[in-house]
């Protein structure tokens, strides 16, 4: 029992060593957004590299998470509050598009620009779990990183948001 604790406790006061050493969770504060590509909802292309001039915020999110479905509307309420940032929800996964269309039209709201990825976003964005959002400034640099969803994410990211739209 002794043994067993004392390798707990040893695993936690590793855990931000083994956190350091790969980065974080997210894309680097201040440095440029990895490459982002996929299929628009409505069958168009969306590539990051050539959306610049605007500041955004990310959100990647798969159907299958919880909290990712009541993330969604209030990132929609803020596309509403701040509409000189462009909001954009990555689906992470592979999926028909009627089927996350389905999915989008049972939530009360959710970001109008959807894009549909073949998956394998994770080690580029380096997110440790869903739902996941970066902001970015207008030349796709990487201002904040937040993981998962919970009251004090959405108070620094609406923080954030009333700094970039003064």
């Amino acid at each position: 029992m002794i043994k067993k604790i004392a390798i707990t406790i040893l695993l936690l006061a590793l855990m931000p060593v083994a956190i350091a050493a790969t980065g974080g969770h997210g894309p680097a504060v201040g440095k440029p957004a990895p490459a982002l590509f996929g299929k628009t909802l409505d069958g168009g292309s969306y590539i990051l590299k050539r959306d610049t001039g605007s500041p955004k915020v990310i959100n990647f999110f798969s159907m299958s998470c919880v909290p990712c479905r009541k993330e969604m509307p209030e990132l929609a309420q803020y596309e509403k509050k701040y509409a000189g940032i462009k909001f954009i929800s990555v689906h992470t996964e592979e999926a028909e598009p009627e089927k996350i269309a389905g999915y989008l039209k049972k939530l009360i709201g959710h970001p109008s620009n959807i894009v549909l990825t073949s998956g394998g976003l994770q080690t580029d964005f380096n997110y440790m779990g869903l739902p996941h959002t970066i902001v970015l400034d207008e030349n796709n640099n990487v201002l904040m990183n937040l993981e998962g969803y919970n009251s004090g994410n959405m108070r620094r990211l609406k923080k954030q948001l009333d700094q970039m739209s003064r």
